[in-house]
């Protein structure tokens, strides 16, 4: 079609009306006024035109007829051209539509891997974006048990306040307790050998007056004297012993509550023990109870001490006093049997 608008005359009149207009003008405004057109076509008309103006200023009378005639040779002339040029149109044409055939394709291509992107990341964003709901989830899950970690730390910690002043409490009351029965233990010891002295005191005194007695009858009560002297030392011996055996149960009573006291101590230990596999800040409340612990315990073997000492003392008064009433037992019979061997020589003179 463009073609057929571009013909020798089209171009020709309009190169002429172009002229016409006494302005500059070029190839466009051709193609522009016969409405279509190849440059390839239209190029070459116009330098013809061009060409046939010096004879149209010379022959001004020459019918445009006849210019058009020359000019159809001219086309003749140039057909050739203009049928190469029309096939490398052609040529350009299918080139370009092969082109643009390939352009289209490969835009469909990449629009196609575009999609598949588009898709992947969409499906890529949804994966993230559930992931972020699930990490936020789990975060919000995280900071709910670190609240409650907090609050069981809290607890803990009340606790360990709360035990370690029930600790320091016991810790009184057993050191209270423990001094109360080592005073009690002394104060007993003491009255158990103060009675012990008395009772060898009245012995000797009761003995010191039966000697009177029997200085006085010696033939009559001698054998009275010895047996009340005997009776009285039985008495004396049963007690000792009863006082023996109150100290004695006295002091085996002492040492189960001190076995009871380190039970409960050992006990208070466990329950630290477990407290400390909960929380490692009772580590060290458990190691100060510990060392009270031990330090307990060194107080029960210093008073274990301290209760085999005065048993000591006490089985070594129970000697002395039992080797002193054997000693007066023995004077007693001794003079018992001067006065006897007495008596008797001064029967017999």
């Amino acid at each position: 079609m463009s073609l057929k608008k571009a013909t020798p005359k089209a171009v020709f009149d309009a190169c002429e009306q172009l002229e016409l207009l006494e302005r500059p003008w070029n190839r466009d405004d051709v193609r522009l006024s016969i409405g279509g057109g190849s440059f390839s076509v239209i190029d070459p008309l116009i330098q013809a035109w061009r060409k046939l103006q010096p004879i149209r200023e010379v022959a001004p009378s020459v019918p445009t007829d006849l210019l058009i005639q020359v000019a159809s040779m001219l086309e003749q002339q140039v057909s050739g051209y203009i049928a190469e040029i029309e096939l490398r149109d052609q040529e350009r044409e299918a080139a370009l539509l092969e082109v643009n055939k390939t352009i289209a394709e490969n835009l469909q291509q990449v629009e196609f891997k575009l999609t598949e992107q588009l898709e992947l990341s969409q499906q890529a964003n949804h994966e993230l974006e559930a992931e972020l709901a699930r990490l936020t989830t789990e975060l919000d899950d995280k900071n709910q048990s670190v609240s409650v970690m907090k609050l069981k730390l809290q607890v803990s910690e009340e606790a360990a306040a709360s035990l370690n002043l029930r600790l320091k409490e016991q810790q009184a009351f057993y050191e209270s307790t423990l001094k109360q029965q080592k005073e009690a233990q002394q104060e007993s010891s003491i009255r158990a050998g103060e009675l012990h002295q008395q009772n060898v005191i009245q012995i000797k005194q009761e003995s010191q007056q039966q000697l009177a007695q029997q200085k006085s009858e010696l033939i009559e009560a001698g054998q009275i004297a010895e047996n009340r002297l005997m009776r009285l030392l039985d008495q004396g011996r049963g007690e000792l012993k009863e006082l023996n055996a109150a100290s004695n149960n006295k002091i085996e009573h002492l040492g189960r509550e001190l076995q009871t006291e380190k039970q409960l101590s050992n006990q208070q230990a466990l329950e630290m023990n477990s407290l400390s596999s909960q929380n490692a800040s009772f580590s060290q409340a458990e190691q100060q109870y510990l060392q009270k612990v031990r330090d307990l315990d060194m107080q029960l073997s210093r008073l274990t001490h301290e209760n085999e000492s005065l048993k000591g003392q006490l089985q070594e008064q129970q000697s002395r006093g039992s080797q002193q009433e054997k000693s007066d037992l023995q004077q007693l019979k001794d003079s018992i049997r001067l006065l006897q061997n007495q008596m008797g020589t001064h029967t017999s003179k």
